[in-house]
């Protein structure tokens, strides 16, 4: 009786310890994917747009898309895609910065940008690694491009924006990193990254739901409550498996 009672003793604590572990694991908070720099082009209407269709402009969307595959198949561009919304914001790309080469050159010879029918603002953002990886991937396996839209926000210096960093802003900034790594633990923020420098851009957020579900979660962020951020949100049109963590297969 002594030996079973040891034992049904040991199995206890045994279990009781990987029921603490389990506990302790939920509690600690996953780590955040490792960042590298990316950079980011917005294709904005240019002096030259025009909504008319015509056989100039599309023969300037032919080159245009010509440019975008040459620039993937050498390496430089990881990822494109046009957004949705009504806008002067038309599209997007993400250019490795790993890579030394002349990137105003190499835009230089897209027709849409050289005729002035689209412009090119360049950021750099700090994002986590393998855009396009998946694609590129698919791709070599001879897979077909399936299209899908994410709702991708960019989070804009707010109302009550200040660089001043007081304990009280510091707060707001404690609680909003917070409550953004809850909803990437969640699965419901599988892409974020930060743009440097001092501009008006200081982060994105892309989520795989619609623009209303996005919408709910970004009014419970503390940051935007509290103005210091005000999000832009945009469909943005993609491959499958442009980003990493969403709508992967």
């Amino acid at each position: 009786m002594r030996s079973v009672s040891i034992r049904t003793c040991f199995t206890r604590l045994v279990l009781l310890g990987l029921l603490l572990t389990v506990v302790a694991a939920k509690r600690e908070r996953a780590p955040e994917p490792e960042p590298t720099r990316y950079q980011l082009g917005l294709l904005w209407r240019g002096p030259q747009w025009t909504p008319e269709r015509t056989p100039r402009t599309d023969s300037i969307q032919v080159g245009h898309l010509a440019n975008i595959t040459r620039l993937f198949d050498e390496g430089l561009l990881v990822a494109a895609g046009p957004f949705g919304s009504q806008t002067d914001l038309r599209g997007l790309f993400f250019f490795r910065a790993d890579t030394v080469f002349d990137l105003a050159a190499e835009v230089a010879k897209d027709p849409a940008i050289a005729s002035g029918r689209l412009r090119l603002e360049r950021l750099t953002l700090l994002a986590p690694r393998g855009v396009g990886e998946q694609y590129r991937r698919r791709r070599a396996q001879g897979l077909p491009d399936s299209m899908v839209v994410v709702t991708w926000v960019f989070l804009r210096r707010g109302p009550n924006w200040t660089s001043n960093v007081t304990p009280a802003v510091e707060k707001v900034l404690r609680r909003h990193r917070d409550y953004t790594a809850r909803l990437r633990e969640q699965g419901a923020l599988p892409f974020a990254g930060g743009i440097e420098g001092m501009g008006d851009l200081r982060g994105v957020f892309v989520f795989a739901g619609d623009s209303a579900e996005a919408r709910r979660l970004l009014d419970r962020d503390p940051a935007i409550e509290a103005g210091r951020f005000r999000a832009e949100i945009h469909p943005w049109w993609n491959a499958l498996g442009t980003l990493p963590g969403v709508h992967s297969d």
